[in-house]
């Protein structure tokens, strides 16, 4: 994630969370169209933002949807990880991440000069 993070600036990258996508997907895919410069036709975004959902997703894995995504819900990791592995994780992060990279992996908050 630090290389990307490193060359988010770049006119080509677009650095998008997951849990942007979950709270207010509307915003993110008006966000990741106007990114890709594709306009959308306001009558057709409910039907965008219902073949985006998670659910939807779900029903067209012919393997099931647990194979894409488990739960589809942010901080999973908190019920299935130990606390030692949770420590290991920082630590893995303090050393290999900047401190923004880190917080924008964990909030999904971008630093002001780089919303947009």
């Amino acid at each position: 994630m630090q290389g990307w993070w490193s060359i988010r600036h770049l006119p080509n990258v677009l650095l998008v969370h997951f849990n942007d996508l979950k709270t207010d997907s509307a915003s993110e895919i008006r966000r990741i169209a106007a990114f890709l410069d594709i306009e959308i036709d306001a009558t057709q975004l409910p039907a965008i933002l219902e073949h985006c959902s998670f659910d939807y997703m779900r029903q067209v894995f012919t393997d099931g949807g647990e194979t894409f995504v488990h739960k589809g819900t942010n901080g999973r990791w908190k019920d299935v990880l130990s606390t030692r592995e949770i420590a290991m994780a920082d630590e893995a992060a303090v050393r290999n991440l900047t401190r923004d990279c880190a917080h924008w992996l964990e909030t999904g908050e971008l630093p002001e000069e780089n919303r947009r």
